[in-house]
């Protein structure tokens, strides 16, 4: 019988390929998941509570002796990409400002909790990755709605207290706790991890499957959005290319580290993202926050085996 660390493994190799069915899945039932947009924000609040637990605060306050790397990790997360996005999606889209306010989201929400697990995957530093998850987490009420304030057009309407009190409570607040758990009872949160890391795959296909479906009755897909298809995959390839270049050439960091900042640089938290698109903006702004679901996990793989396929502790510059 297989334990709870390979069921755990099983899901994680497959889950790049199964979120892009449950977009579909969501297409499919459409406004009969309703009744159950609620619970999105629960869901992912659970989630982002067992990402967090085996991280302790003193753990977390390591991060102090990695400042350079975990400052430009953020800078280029919440700065640099987000203002390339702006200006570029102002390029391809000069009449759809919902477009483009949904690669602005799509580009300055939270680090994914994912990119934890493909950094391990890869051999990469699990302390700076998690680090770095945790602290962009817990900035991410400040500075996702502030970025899409400054950058988004006047003409979209922006909830921004709403934006930071949702992500209050799907993602600090739990994140919060679960340090706290594992901080106070290491053991029990090894434990729970063990047991409860393996039920937040489907969870997190639920709330793709969930909001997705809440969208699914405004959304026209057609050839006319070829372009933002390919705006897409630029924008994707561009946050892991972006960390990997200025990481491996401008601070010569080592191996391990070059591997978690590329991850966590360039893996969004889309499916917070989606939830956000959801409550707060135009059906035209989910649209390119559904389509980072459907490529970033495949573009993840593929960028791992291209640049991280070798392994050794360094790699020269």
């Amino acid at each position: 019988m297989a334990s709870l660390q390979d069921i755990n493994k099983r899901f994680n190799a497959v889950m790049p390929f199964i979120t892009p069915i449950g977009v579909v899945l969501g297409l499919l039932l459409g406004h009969r998941l309703d009744p159950y947009r609620f619970l999105g924000t629960y869901l992912f609040a659970f989630i982002t509570f067992v990402g967090a637990l085996g991280v302790s605060y003193r753990q977390f306050a390591q991060i102090v002796h990695r400042m350079t790397s975990v400052l430009l990790v953020l800078f280029c997360a919440h700065i640099v990409l987000p203002v390339l996005v702006a200006l570029l999606g102002r390029v391809v889209f000069p009449t759809q400002p919902d477009i483009v306010t949904g690669f602005i989201l799509l580009s300055s929400i939270p680090i994914a909790v994912t990119a934890f697990i493909w950094s391990t995957i890869y051999d990469g530093d699990a302390a700076l990755a998690l680090s770095l998850i945790i602290l962009d987490t817990l900035l991410s009420p400040l500075l996702t709605p502030l970025t899409i304030r400054v950058l988004a057009d006047t003409s979209v309407v922006i909830d921004q207290g709403g934006i930071m009190s949702s992500l209050l409570v799907m993602i600090v607040l739990p994140s919060l706790v679960g340090m706290l758990v594992t901080q106070t009872m290491p053991k029990v949160a090894k434990g729970a991890v063990l047991y409860l890391s393996p039920i937040t795959k489907p969870l997190l296909i639920a709330v793709v499957v969930i909001n997705v479906g809440v969208l699914a009755g405004s959304l026209s897909f057609s050839w006319v959005y070829v372009p933002l298809l390919l705006m897409n995959f630029f924008v994707i390839v561009l946050g892991f290319l972006l960390v990997y270049v200025l990481a491996r050439y401008v601070l010569n960091v080592d191996r391990p580290s070059l591997v978690s900042m590329t991850f966590t640089g360039g893996m969004r938290n889309i499916s917070a993202a989606l939830v956000l698109a959801t409550t707060y903006f135009s059906p035209l702004a989910a649209l390119p926050v559904i389509l980072g679901i459907l490529f970033q996990q495949t573009f993840v793989g593929l960028l791992g085996g291209v640049l991280f396929a070798r392994r050794g502790k360094h790699l020269s510059s």
